[in-house]
This record gives C-alpha cells, sequence and structure tokens, in this order.
C-alpha cells in the first residue's frame, strides 16, 4: 500500500488529491512563518528529495514553485524532518508525491498543443 501520510519529528505530512498538506506543532509552525495547517497544491509542486540534516536525520523537502529561498532547513516551510526509523517511509513517500507531479506534468504537455499542431491545423 502507498505511503500518503508521513509522521514527522513535529507534525505529520499528507498527500491528498489536492495537493501536500503540512500540519505542524505550534511551535514549529512558528519557527517557519507558517499556519499550522498549510496546503500546497499539486501545481505548485516541482518535486520532492530526503536529504539528510548535519546530524543525519532524514528530512523530507518539498521544492515549492516561486518559494523563497531559506538559509535553514529548520526554517523551511516545505520540510518536514523524520525519525531515523522512518527514513524508509520517506522515500517511499518522496516517491509518490514525484509519481504524482510527473503524471500532472505529461497531462499538462499533452493538453498545451504543440507548434507543428498548429502548422498543420491552419
Amino acid at each position: 500500500m502507498a505511503v500518503t501520510r508521513l509522521i514527522g519529528t513535529d507534525g505529520r505530512l499528507d498527500l491528498t488529491i489536492d495537493g501536500l498538506t503540512f500540519y505542524r506543532s505550534k511551535s514549529a509552525a512558528l519557527a517557519r512563518g507558517t499556519q499550522r495547517i498549510h496546503q500546497v497544491e499539486w501545481p505548485q509542486i516541482l518535486g520532492a528529495k530526503v536529504v539528510r540534516s548535519r546530524k543525519g536525520r532524514p528530512i523530507v523537502r518539498i521544492t515549492v514553485r516561486d518559494s523563497p529561498p531559506v538559509s535553514r532547513q529548520r526554517e523551511d516551510p516545505c520540510a518536514m524532518p523524520v525519525k531515523r526509523k522512518s527514513a524508509e517511509e520517506a522515500h517511499e513517500f518522496v516517491d509518490l508525491v514525484n509519481a504524482e507531479v510527473n503524471v500532472r506534468l505529461r497531462w499538462l504537455a499533452a493538453s498545451q498543443p504543440d507548434d507543428g499542431d498548429q502548422a498543420a491545423l491552419g
């Protein structure tokens, strides 16, 4: 079964039909400058990856279109630290997010006519 919910050290991350929803503790939301419930819609998501902190802990990072750069991962509103024992689940979750992003990009590309199609019609 696909992992559609990832439990982090300071909240959780849900994969929904509309995008990704971050649920955070009050202190984690305050540190990142977001609301406790933070929604990122699919058109804004460019991809996901698992990175490691300086201490070697896994962190799921979501790349979001037009998001300002952050200097520290602790301040990134689209990052979710997970426990070391959940690293495998984090990789499965990232694979699922990236698969969904790729499918949506293919559908978007297929729905836009290319120049060759316009020349044939005109």
